[in-house]
């Protein structure tokens, strides 16, 4: 994917005069990413101990700007400093080790609602493990990876589905008189 210029030169304008007004002097690289823009910022001091909140914050203020200013749609997502493939490298390790939970104790793991870079790293690093499974589910911002053993001969079955907290489904009742 190409970044139209116009685009990318207001986004630079936007984040240089955003930069400026909180004093931060941070490097910005602008960059097509997995799921539209990355805007990559190295040496930005404010979002350093962040939990990526921040900068979910900024890349949806950079899409409405772009949206209202522009009359064009896109999709921001934010990096700083790494923290990208840092976090990659710690969903792997980490659904490793559940997948091992998963299959020592056969019970389902569901996630924590996670970004969509972030459930793809769980479910890529799980694909080729055999004995579990992954799916996504949950609407938008919960949005989660549920990781559940798989009995082998079964496999190509479809998991169930049920969005933790949602009580199970009444039993039918009879015609009892």
């Amino acid at each position: 994917m190409e970044i139209d210029p116009k685009i990318k030169t207001a986004l630079e304008i936007y984040l240089k005069g955003l930069f400026e007004v909180v004093g931060e002097h941070a490097h910005v690289e602008i960059r097509p990413g997995e799921e539209g823009i990355l805007i990559d910022l190295q040496g930005a001091s404010v979002f350093e101990g962040q939990d990526q909140r921040a900068l979910r914050s900024l890349a949806y203020l950079l899409e409405i700007y772009v949206r209202r200013t522009m009359n064009a749609e896109i999709r921001v997502q934010m990096d700083a400093d790494g923290y990208r493939q840092y976090r990659k490298e710690e969903l792997r390790v980490m659904a490793l080790q559940i997948a091992e939970e998963v299959m020592r104790e056969r019970k389902r793991v569901r996630l924590n609602p996670m970004e969509p870079y972030e459930r793809k790293a769980v479910h890529e690093a799980l694909q080729e493990i055999p004995g579990v499974r992954t799916y996504s589910e949950g609407p938008n911002e919960e949005r989660r990876v549920i990781i559940e053993p798989v009995d082998l001969s079964k496999a190509s079955e479809k998991p169930e589905k049920r969005v933790e907290g949602q009580p199970n489904p009444a039993p039918p009742k009879s015609n009892e008189q």
